[in-house]
Formats: structure tokens, C-alpha cells, sequence
């Protein structure tokens, strides 16, 4: 039986690579991650550690929600679902996760930029793609 990661952020395209790893593997064990992406918190020296506390306590409080939703779409297919949230930049994170917790294949989702927004914007399939463990399967 497969292990499969679906790392998801209530995206469209996360949803749909949630219901693709269903399709996909219909006897498998289904993982999904949540990654509080802490690039969203700015670097201030100096600062006060409560206002930083604060902003990370809001981007988990978010992939909790996003964990719920998660959660359902799992329960509206008949499935289990494990699901875990991590704290730093998404492609690390699902990289570390594949490698380190027994994971037999990733399936993502991307939203397909392509040229300079992706270039501007960089690309978590694409990292995790190039650097996972396991086979990825990048659904659009």
C-alpha cells in the first residue's frame, strides 16, 4: 500500500491533486501537509517577538482551516486522512517531510505559471519536483 503526501493550502489546484492521489492510488494511505509559510513574516531586528508570534499564530491558525478542508474532501471520498502543518517555506518542508516520514510518492498540484511570474514568483512544484526522494506527480 502507498503512502502518498499531498501537500495542500485549500488551493484549487491542491484540491484537485487531493482527489487525483484518490483516484490514483485507491488503496492508499493519504498524508496531507500544511506548510505556514513563514516568508509571509517580515524580518524585523529589533523588533518585539510578540508581534512575530502573533503573525505565525495566524498562519497556523489558517492551516488549521485549511487541514478542515482537507479533512472533508478526504471524508466526501470515503477516505482517511493524516494530516500534519509545518512552519517554514513549503518546498523545504514537503522535501524534509517526503524524506524524512516514510512517504512513497507526492502528488501537488500547480497553479501552471510559467515565464517570468514563475521566475518572479519561483515554483513549489517545481523545487519539490527536482528535489524530493520519492516520485512527484504535478497535477495542473
Amino acid at each position: 500500500m502507498a503512502r502518498v503526501l499531498v501537500p495542500f493550502d485549500d488551493s484549487d489546484p491542491a484540491r484537485s491533486a487531493l482527489e487525483y492521489a484518490f483516484d490514483l492510488f485507491p488503496n492508499g494511505e493519504f498524508v496531507a501537509l500544511t506548510v505556514a509559510d513563514t516568508a509571509a513574516v517580515p524580518f524585523i531586528p529589533n523588533s518585539a517577538d510578540d508581534e512575530t508570534d502573533e503573525q505565525i499564530e495566524t498562519l497556523l491558525g489558517e492551516a488549521a482551516e485549511q487541514i478542515r478542508v482537507a479533512e472533508a474532501i478526504a471524508s466526501d471520498h470515503g477516505e482517511d486522512l493524516e494530516t500534519y502543518t509545518r512552519v517554514g517555506s513549503p518546498a523545504q518542508e514537503i522535501v524534509d517531510f517526503a524524506a524524512a516520514d516514510d512517504v512513497d510518492h507526492v502528488v501537488i498540484g500547480s497553479r501552471g505559471r510559467s515565464g517570468f511570474k514563475r521566475l518572479l514568483l519561483g515554483s513549489v512544484a517545481e523545487v519539490v519536483v527536482r528535489h524530493s526522494p520519492v516520485p512527484v506527480t504535478v497535477v495542473r
